[in-house]
């Protein structure tokens, strides 16, 4: 949920203050490329858009990040990027739904970061 919050420094700088040295912070958040994909405009947008949950009158507002964005903030803070992983489906979703499989192996859709506090 790190998009959705509005002082992301505070954020981070209270994540860091509570991990001992030596501690890790996991972030898994939607890739950057997924959103400029959905809303299109500038990959390098930092608007705020809400996104509609299914037919119901609820959606999720947050702030579009380009990558270079989110882990600027991140080393910002302090923290040391160990790994960046950029997840892909495995072989059994292609058995459940093929089309998502192929989809999911074609353009990323997850981002997830590990950051060690130093």
């Amino acid at each position: 949920m790190y998009e959705h919050v509005r002082n992301r420094v505070q954020l981070l700088g209270e994540l860091r203050r509570v991990l001992r040295p030596g501690g890790w912070l996991l972030i898994s958040t939607t890739h950057p490329t997924a959103d400029w994909r959905h809303f299109g405009g500038s990959y390098f947008s930092h608007d705020w858009r809400d996104l509609p949950l299914g037919d119901s009158k609820l959606s999720i507002h947050y702030q579009r990040l380009p990558l270079e964005t989110f882990l600027s903030e991140l080393l910002a803070a302090g923290f040391v990027l160990q790994q960046l992983i950029e997840p892909r489906p495995t072989a059994d979703l292609r058995e459940i739904d093929g089309a998502s499989y192929d989809k999911l192996h074609q353009a990323p859709s997850f981002l997830a970061v590990r950051l060690q506090r130093p």
